[in-house]
């Protein structure tokens, strides 16, 4: 009777250990086929996927010392957005890599007003329309083709810009983009949709700056929302 107990008891103890050897090992196998990079991974704070849209990440490089996130709307290979994230070692070397991408807000030209009382100037360039503001420390720019304006009156033309002004200020409310805390912001949206991710919000936050670009403006306000903190 005793030898039985104790072989029954090597039998169970020998089972406990293979089925921890082969537990472990289907542990390790199932998070190397899982294990994929994505922007969180890579310490940069870009989503994976944009909420409300087919927008989602296509490939992370880098870091979150210098990390880039490309992204691609569904089967659509075409780059949609990209994020670009970078951290100095000082506010300073952050402030001159954000002069790279910041427009200076004109202050010459006539003058709107828009829908929440933000007061403007109009800028006429090259066949495009620029209306500029500063909202919370962010320099703002919507980007209209002159043949948006129309043809008429300058006080049409106003009225016209006034409109695609208001248009931007709305996106930018509803994302909430212009209501986040940096040490200073730009954003450049067109009108339209673009061919190409012209559209821009780039900020720094001390030591950090960050820029995305977009063909949607929305998309790319979404994912500068989505990255903000």
């Amino acid at each position: 009777m005793k030898k039985q107990v104790v072989l029954a008891s090597c039998s169970l103890i020998l089972g406990v250990a293979l089925l921890g050897i082969g537990g472990a090992s289907h542990s390790q196998n199932a998070a190397t086929i899982h294990a994929v990079t994505t922007p969180a991974s890579s310490g940069l704070a870009a989503p994976e996927k944009v909420d409300g849209t087919n927008t989602e990440v296509q490939s992370v490089t880098g870091n979150s010392t210098s990390g880039k996130v490309t992204y691609t709307n569904g089967a659509n290979t075409a780059t949609a957005a990209t994020y670009k994230q970078n951290k100095y070692q000082s506010n300073s070397q952050a402030k001159s890599s954000f002069a790279n991408y910041h427009n200076v807000t004109e202050t010459n030209g006539p003058k709107i007003t828009l829908a929440d009382g933000t007061k403007a100037v109009k800028q006429g360039v090259m066949g495009h329309v620029y209306i500029q503001w500063q909202k919370n420390g962010w320099d703002v720019t919507a980007v209209a083709n002159s043949d948006q304006m129309g043809t008429g009156t300058v006080n049409s033309s106003n009225k016209a810009a006034t409109k695609v002004a208001n248009k931007v200020q709305k996106t930018l409310k509803s994302t909430k983009v212009t209501t986040k805390k940096v040490t200073h912001g730009d954003v450049v949206v067109y009108n339209s949709n673009q061919t190409k991710p012209a559209n821009s919000i780039s900020w720094q936050q001390g030591k950090k700056v960050a820029r995305v670009t977009g063909v949607n403006a929305k998309t790319t306000a979404k994912i500068a929302k989505d990255t903000l903190k």
